[in-house]
C-alpha cells in the first residue's frame, strides 16, 4: 500500500474539534490533491502526515502559535461609528453587537483596503464609537485534528503553481461561529423578516420538487443521520417535503406545507399540513417523538424560538433534534438574517435557537465540506462549480 511521500498525491480527510461555552464542534474538510512537496502545512504537521496511508488515522494537537494564530490585543480597537461604512446597496445597514463584518467595510483604519474581505467582529458599542476585534476568528483556539487519509496514489506529473495552505482552508470560516462573552445580537426577540414578503401558503401551494443541494451534499446529509439516529424509533420530519435524506430503512412522520410532496415521500409513514410560520404550537402532544429532523428549511422560520420550545414539548427526554441546512434555498422564504450572514454565521445562529429556546443541552455543530462534486446531467451548477455544497448541522438533546 502506498504511503504518503513528496513523491504521492493523496486526498485526506481533515476533522478539527473543538469546544467553548458548553458546545462541541467538528469541522470537517476534505482536501484533494495534496501533496507535500508543493502544499504547505503548519510546523511539524507534515512530519505528521509523511508514511501515512490510506484509512489510517492520526490526531495531532493544535495550539495557538503553532498551528493558529495568537490573538493580538494590538488588533482590538475603538474606533468611531462614522469609520463603518455599508454598501450603496445597503444604506440602512447598521452595526451589530457581536457579529462579523468585512474589514473592508471600516475606513480609516490603517492598513485596511475596502476590497479587504478578512472579517472583525463588533465587540462593544455605544452612541458615538465601535470597539472591533480584527484577529482571526479562531485565534488562541486550542483544538484537536485529527488526519485520515482516504486514498494515496503516485504523482506521475508536476502541475506547478499550485500551493495550497490546507489547514488555512481548514480554518477559514468555522470561527465565525464562534460566540462571544455577550452573544451575538441576532434580534431574536421579534419574528424575523422575510425580505420579499411572499405569503408562504401561496408560494407553497404548487409542489416544488427541486434538489436543493448536489447528490454529494444528499449523501452527507444521509450520512449525518445515520451517525445520530441508531435507536431512534418515532421520528417526525419538521418542514418535510418530497425528499427527507434519511438513510434506508428509517421512517418518519411528515409536517410541512405542500401534501402533494409529502405523499410521493417515501420515507414517510404519514404526514400532517401545517404553517409553522402561522401557527408554531406543533399538532402533536406532548413527549411524541424520540427524534426530530430538519433539512434544509430552517432559515424559513420567522419565530424560530417559538417553534424550538415546541420541539423541545414534543420531544421525549434526551429525544435527539437535528438541524442540516447549507447555503442554497428558495430567495423569497429565507428570512432577511439569513441571507445577510455568512454560512459559518448561520450556524452561530442556529446553535443561538437551540441555547435561548432552554430547552435542549449537549448541543455539538458539525461542518462538511470540499468534497468534489459529481457529475450530474442534472446538476446546474455543474462543472461551474467544482466543490460539492457545504453541509452544516447542529443537535442538541431534550433536557
Amino acid at each position: 500500500m502506498t504511503a504518503i511521500s513528496t513523491d504521492t498525491l493523496a486526498n485526506i480527510l481533515f476533522r478539527l474539534h473543538w469546544e467553548e461555552h458548553g458546545v462541541r464542534h467538528e469541522d470537517t474538510f476534505h482536501a484533494q490533491n495534496v501533496n507535500l512537496w508543493r502544499d504547505v502545512f503548519p510546523a511539524g504537521l507534515e512530519k505528521k502526515i509523511l508514511g501515512m496511508k490510506a484509512e489510517e488515522s492520526r490526531r495531532v494537537e493544535l495550539r495557538p502559535g503553532e498551528h493558529v494564530p495568537v490573538r493580538d490585543m494590538r488588533k482590538v480597537m475603538t474606533v468611531p461609528r462614522k469609520a463603518f461604512k455599508v454598501a450603496a446597496d445597503q444604506p440602512g445597514a447598521i452595526p451589530i453587537q457581536g457579529r462579523f463584518y468585512p474589514q473592508g467595510m471600516l475606513r480609516g483604519v490603517p492598513g485596511i483596503y475596502p476590497q479587504n474581505i478578512q472579517p472583525f467582529r463588533v465587540i462593544n458599542m455605544d452612541e458615538g464609537s465601535l470597539t472591533v476585534d480584527l484577529n482571526h476568528p479562531m485565534a488562541d483556539l486550542e483544538a484537536t485534528l485529527d488526519i485520515t487519509p482516504l486514498a494515496v496514489w503516485p504523482k506521475t506529473a508536476e502541475f506547478g503553481g499550485q500551493c495550497h495552505d490546507w489547514i488555512c482552508a481548514l480554518t477559514d470560516g468555522p470561527g465565525l461561529k464562534r460566540r462571544d462573552r455577550k452573544g451575538a445580537d441576532f434580534g431574536l426577540g421579534a419574528p424575523l423578516d422575510k425580505p420579499l414578503g411572499v405569503n408562504d401558503a401561496a408560494f407553497y401551494a404548487t409542489p416544488r420538487k427541486v434538489a436543493h443541494v448536489d447528490s454529494q451534499a444528499r449523501e452527507n446529509i444521509a450520512k449525518v443521520y445515520s451517525r445520530l439516529l441508531p435507536g431512534r424509533k418515532k421520528v417526525l420530519d419538521l418542514m418535510a417535503g418530497w425528499q427527507s435524506h434519511l438513510p434506508d430503512g428509517v421512517t418518519a412522520t411528515g409536517l410541512g406545507m405542500n401534501a402533494e410532496e409529502m405523499s410521493e415521500n417515501p420515507a414517510l409513514l404519514s404526514h400532517v399540513v401545517h404553517d409553522l410560520n402561522a401557527d408554531p404550537a406543533l399538532p402533536f402532544p406532548d413527549a411524541s417523538f424520540d427524534a426530530l429532523i430538519c433539512s434544509l428549511s430552517v432559515e424559513y422560520l420567522t419565530r424560530p424560538l417559538d417553534v424550538f420550545r415546541e420541539i423541545a414539548r414534543v420531544l421525549q427526554p434526551g429525544g435527539l433534534c437535528v438541524m442540516v441546512f447549507s447555503h442554497r434555498w428558495f430567495p423569497d422564504q429565507a428570512v432577511r438574517l439569513w441571507t445577510e450572514l455568512h454560512e459559518f454565521e448561520r450556524v452561530g445562529l442556529v446553535t443561538e435557537y437551540f441555547r435561548r429556546s432552554q430547552g435542549f443541552k449537549d448541543v455539538f455543530t458539525l461542518s462538511l465540506r470540499g468534497w468534489p462534486r459529481p457529475m450530474d446531467a442534472r446538476d446546474r451548477y455543474y462543472p461551474m462549480i467544482q466543490h460539492s455544497d457545504p453541509v452544516h448541522a447542529v443537535w442538541g438533546v431534550r433536557s
